[in-house]
């Protein structure tokens, strides 16, 4: 068994998502430029590629479809590239072959075309499979599962109206006084009397208010975040990825423009052969983009389910002591009015 196989048996031995753990270490691998891994479908082959891979810093040689500014500027112009051709024996540079004399226009445009051709082509071909793996990597890793409930709203409909009765006694006591329950009015006006009378009292029930009001937004905050997290694998999401691909052909398009606006120009001034690769890279720019986004995603549903019941036990936990404190808040108002406690 080799050892790439090993180890996927292992992962899947202890209840790894294979699919998921292939798309994500694809996407890591990636940043080295290593086309070949576009050629791989299995988990095994993939971990191969990568470990086969030596990264060099002779850029020439690449594709310079796929040029990142973290190249440096030992490669600037589209001539520094080295090109092949079965029409000549030696690899060269695109600059070189433009100033050789043994081929006519007719011929020299046929040749820049084949090689202009391989380089679009391979790059079509490996963003057409990063696009897939983009759009399945959305789709596995935010999971609607059971497991991740967004926190009640009852307990939050009511932490807001505790706290919200809570600021009347200081803003509007009246209010809290219907018609129909008059007798309230007495107690109300006890209190409200505390809050100007008792600092520590009046801070005491500050201090609950804020309790009360910081398990709203938390609240809020984790039920809104997690419906984020969900929401990324939704139709929504489809739509957004159905654009994504489109953006990518016309960018291709532009890029292929571009390509052939340089066919027309050094086929007539062969010595004028420079073309900043930078204007080159725009559907790179946006993969690259693309890529930033999904691998977000993943971090933020990562650590969801990384932190989730802690998250949700504390979060239940400030509930109660809330709720605890509100009751205290107005047990120990009662006594003082009662006489029970004296005032500190």
């Amino acid at each position: 068994m080799k050892p790439s196989e090993e180890l996927m048996l292992l992962l899947e031995l202890n209840g790894f998502d294979i699919t998921k753990f292939k798309l994500k270490k694809q996407l890591e691998y990636e940043q080295n430029g290593n086309l070949e891994l576009y050629k791989h479908k299995k988990y095994a082959d993939l971990v191969l590629a990568h470990y086969d891979f030596k990264p060099n810093e002779d850029y020439a040689h690449r594709n310079p479809l796929t040029y990142r500014t973290s190249w440096g500027e030992s490669v600037s112009s589209l001539d520094q590239y080295i090109v092949n051709h079965p029409d000549f024996e030696n690899e060269m540079t695109l600059k070189e072959f433009l100033q050789l004399d043994e081929f006519n226009d007719i011929n020299r445009e046929s040749i820049l075309y084949d090689v202009l051709d391989k380089w679009v082509e391979e790059y079509r071909e490996a963003s057409i499979t990063q696009m897939e793996n983009l759009r399945t990597m959305i789709k596995l890793l935010p999971r609607k599962r059971k497991k991740y409930k967004k926190p009640s709203k009852i307990l939050f409909l009511f932490s807001v109206i505790f706290a919200l009765v809570a600021i009347m006694l200081y803003k509007s006591p009246e209010s809290l006084t219907p018609s129909f329950f008059s007798f309230l009015g007495t107690y109300i006006d006890g209190y409200v009397q505390l809050l100007f009378d008792v600092p520590w009292y009046s801070l005491f029930g500050l201090f609950v208010i804020f309790l009360l009001l910081l398990y709203a937004v938390l609240n809020n905050f984790v039920s809104r975040y997690i419906r984020d997290v969900r929401s990324e694998k939704n139709k929504h999401a489809e739509r957004t990825f159905d654009k994504w691909e489109q953006d990518m052909k016309d960018q291709r398009l532009k890029q292929a423009g571009i390509l052939e606006d340089y066919v027309d120009a050094v086929v007539k001034k062969p010595d004028n052969s420079e073309l900043d690769v930078k204007l080159l890279v725009s559907p790179e720019v946006l993969m690259q983009k693309f890529k930033d986004y999904v691998m977000m995603i993943e971090r933020r549903y990562d650590r969801m389910t990384k932190y989730y019941k802690r998250f949700m036990l504390y979060l239940r936990l400030l509930y109660v002591f809330s709720v605890f404190m509100l009751l205290v808040f107005y047990g120990v108002g009662f006594a003082l009015q009662q006489g029970w406690i004296g005032n500190v």
